[in-house]
């Protein structure tokens, strides 16, 4: 466990318990080095600093103060550190997750108060290492995601795999589908895209498919054996072997997200799923048929 990761987390995530999710962590709370009147201000940063580097080797993740003094401190010693805190439009679902961990209303209110102008501060600062959550991260996937690239810390989004859910999915589609509003006479010119669905048709957004394809890709790139060509059906589970979902649904969803955006190919005529197992279509990775064809 030599290689401790550091986070400077806005809100301070370390007010989660995360003692069964297999994670160790270690907070220090800087105010008691910050009102003991007999250091100075730099006496306070380098003692500080000095009970965090002590911390390395003894838990998976350190949590520090999104402090631009701290993560400097940490960084003249050496010490890389990801500036980690989600996007402004999330304050909604994040103060619910503070509420589920039932942490004190006192300390909701406060980041309630404060997540505009410290959100806004943190995104216009130019930090080495920064990941912005979005609204529909869960919160230990990132973490998990992040310890898996611990030894690469210029992460971005397209360099990990932060998790696929039906949260996940269902919200993707909902905010790729053309709504109601927009297949009205004046908006007859919208820019769309059809797609032959399971049980039903969709049309989609294309400037939303567009907006999502980042995210649409890491989607299709966490199943197990998309590149190999698989049936719908068999889409439930991710490539180290975890289902994530038993909802027929979900699954169709995910398909006609990929087709719409071109991470998807369906490589037999629709005229076949009656043939096909339970009367499916079969999908395959547009790259890896591309690939397959080519060679």
């Amino acid at each position: 466990m030599s290689n401790t990761l550091f986070i400077a987390s806005f809100p301070d995530l370390s007010i989660f318990d995360f003692s069964k999710t297999g994670i160790s962590i270690s907070t220090i709370d800087n105010s008691d080095y910050f009102f003991n009147t007999g250091n100075s201000k730099f006496d306070y940063l380098n003692s500080y600093v000095n009970s965090l580097k002590n911390r390395i080797g003894n838990c998976d993740i350190v949590f520090v103060p999104a402090n631009d003094k701290i993560i400097s401190a940490l960084s003249d010693e050496g010490i890389k550190c990801i500036v980690l805190y989600p996007s402004k439009n999330s304050k909604e679902e994040f103060l619910k997750d503070l509420q589920k961990a039932k942490v004190d209303d006192d300390y909701i209110q406060m980041i309630n108060d404060s997540w505009d102008f410290m959100i806004s501060r943190l995104d216009k600062r130019n930090y080495d290492y920064k990941f912005v959550m979005e609204k529909n991260d869960n919160i230990l996937d990132v973490l998990r995601a992040l310890l898996s690239k611990r030894d690469v810390l210029g992460i971005s989004r397209e360099t990990i795999n932060i998790g696929i859910s039906d949260d996940l999915v269902n919200n993707l589609f909902t905010y790729c589908l053309l709504r109601e509003d927009e297949v009205d006479d004046i908006n007859a010119n919208l820019d769309s895209t059809f797609c032959q669905g399971i049980k039903y048709d969709y049309v989609f957004s294309k400037e939303r498919i567009n907006d999502k394809r980042d995210k649409i890709f890491h989607l299709i790139d966490s199943i197990k054996a998309i590149d190999d060509g698989i049936s719908v059906l068999n889409m439930g589970i991710t490539k180290d072997g975890k289902k994530w979902t038993d909802s027929f649904d979900t699954l169709e969803k995910v398909m006609v997200l990929g087709l719409s955006s071109g991470e998807l190919f369906l490589p037999f005529p629709r005229e076949f799923d009656a043939s096909l197992m339970g009367n499916v279509p079969y999908v395959i990775r547009s790259s890896s048929y591309i690939k397959e064809t080519c060679n």
